[in-house]
């Protein structure tokens, strides 16, 4: 009995505690003392307690444009909302600080800070990839005006990263249409996606899904197309081979050739068969 009486008290002072620190801050975001706003923002800013940080400095960096602090105000304001996991309204904020105090001393940072909330924000690559351009254009503005900055290796990392997603989502949208036996759309597109991405890693399959594409393209076709595009379907195949002579699609690749110049009246070239 004295145990749970000794719980419940302990229970109600801490209630009773909790209640005391939130009026407190309640009543210090209500404050017209902009002073004491400031140094309670500081403090729950150096003490990490960011989303009490974030609120405070939201009331004081409007009312500290012209004083020699606008630029800290906003940059902890800035930074506090991107501790709080909002990438999406501190990146805003790091681009409003780099336009509007080009001399801060916290300009590198928040230059590199900008774009790593859209990094932080870029999605899976099947889904809109604007937060992943935004990353770059940053990342490569990052660069450019720090070249030798503390997180350069970071930048360069990420920037990696984010062609790759964009190299991904070129090629399974250009997939796609493959897939949905769409074969003239299909050719189109995974060309476009291998010419805007040469390094791309899907260039191989790519390059073979252009030749299957131009294969069945020739078989499914009426008789006065025929001719012409077995004939392309050879010319992809020279392609394909001349790039890609080991690739695991080869065999494959090779029946399509053999099969092409037999419709054309031809010899397959033996040097050429795999």
């Amino acid at each position: 009995m004295l145990m749970n009486r000794r719980i419940l008290l302990v229970a109600c002072a801490a209630v009773l505690s909790c209640s005391a620190g939130c009026n407190k801050y309640d009543k210090l975001l209500k404050s017209t003392d902009t002073e004491l706003q400031w140094r309670a923002a500081l403090d729950y800013y150096q003490r990490g307690k960011w989303n009490k940080a974030a609120q405070l400095f939201e009331r004081v960096a409007p009312l500290s444009r012209a004083t020699k602090r606008a630029d800290s105000a906003y940059y902890y304001l800035s930074d506090s909302q991107f501790h709080n996991g909002d990438y999406d309204l501190a990146g805003y904020g790091f681009e409003q600080y780099i336009a509007n105090y080009p001399r801060s001393p916290f300009l590198q940072e928040a230059s590199f800070m900008a774009p790593y909330c859209h990094y932080l924000n870029s999605p899976r690559p099947e889904l809109d990839q604007q937060p992943t351009i935004k990353a770059i254009n940053g990342f490569h503005e990052y660069i450019a005006g720090f070249p030798l900055g503390a997180h350069r290796a970071e930048a360069d990392r990420m920037l990696k990263e984010m062609y790759s997603k964009l190299m991904t989502k070129s090629y399974l949208g250009a997939k796609q249409y493959y897939q949905q036996e769409y074969y003239r759309s299909a050719i189109v597109a995974l060309r476009g996606s291998l010419e805007k991405y040469p390094d791309s890693p899907y260039r191989e399959e790519g390059q073979f899904l252009i030749l299957r594409s131009t294969y069945l393209m020739a078989k499914n076709s009426v008789p006065e197309k025929r001719r012409e595009r077995y004939q392309q379907t050879v010319d992809e195949y020279l392609t394909f081979a001349a790039e890609f002579g080991q690739s695991r699609y080869i065999k494959e690749a090779s029946d399509y050739y053999v099969k092409s110049m037999r419709f054309l009246g031809k010899d397959p070239n033996p040097e050429l068969v795999k």
